[in-house]
């Protein structure tokens, strides 16, 4: 068996190209195949007898033909090289576009995780309020003297400021997370605004109602004769 044959020089090489064989592979199996080629020929040309002319002549028209062979590997050389060169830049091309990716994706990272900051501050200051609003309904229902009551106005007038910028920073949140792309924080942060107008307005009827009270109580605590 001729080291072509061992090699697998036969047409059926090509019909077996494996999956993912590109250009880089196919070019590298042409060079195997021409530089098997041309050592065969090489090999045979010098071994050659040169003791008659014949032989002679059969030594010349191998070495002839090891020398287009040669020509053939110097071409399936460049081609593997220009092969090489392509897939090099294929890879480079792809580690780039990857590169970029990352950095897109820390960008929105970085994005993502100050918008969710963001949210958790709302939602630690909706804590503190929603705690504002218990003491002072304790104290609502315990006041009776003028004093109290005022006081009860006042602390409730300040759970409506805060509530309303409150709603505010989250319609801002909302907004933002919206421009961003960020679908369920911007509906996380407008339900968080709506919750906090709608206990607002219950608040502000509670502040009337108190202050109603304070303007019908007389010094003392008891209502005027």
């Amino acid at each position: 068996m001729s080291r072509r044959e061992r090699h697998g020089r036969g047409g059926g090489d090509r019909g077996e190209r494996p999956r993912g064989g590109g250009e880089l592979a196919e070019a590298a199996r042409a060079l195997e195949r021409e530089l098997l080629s041309f050592e065969e020929i090489a090999e045979a040309a010098r071994t050659m007898s040169l003791g008659t002319r014949k032989s002679i002549e059969r030594a010349a028209r191998a070495t002839t033909e090891a020398a287009g062979a040669q020509q053939r590997v110097s071409a399936a050389l460049g081609a593997l090289i220009a092969a090489i060169t392509a897939a090099r830049d294929r890879h480079e091309a792809t580690a780039a576009a990857l590169a970029a990716r990352g950095d897109e994706i820390r960008g929105r990272a970085e994005q993502l995780g100050a918008l969710f900051q963001r949210f958790a501050a709302l939602g630690e200051e909706g804590r503190r309020i929603n705690q504002l609003v218990q003491d002072t309904a304790a104290r609502q229902r315990e006041a009776a003297a003028p004093e109290q009551i005022a006081a009860v106005v006042a602390a409730l007038d300040e759970v409506e400021g805060r509530m309303a910028r409150l709603a505010d920073e989250a319609r801002a949140l909302a907004q933002a997370a919206s421009a961003a792309g960020i679908v369920d924080l911007a509906e996380q942060a407008d339900g968080m605004r709506q919750q906090v107008t709608a206990m607002r307005n219950k608040v502000g009827l509670l502040r009337k109602g108190m202050a109603a009270r304070l303007g019908t109580t007389g010094p003392g605590g008891g209502a005027p004769g």
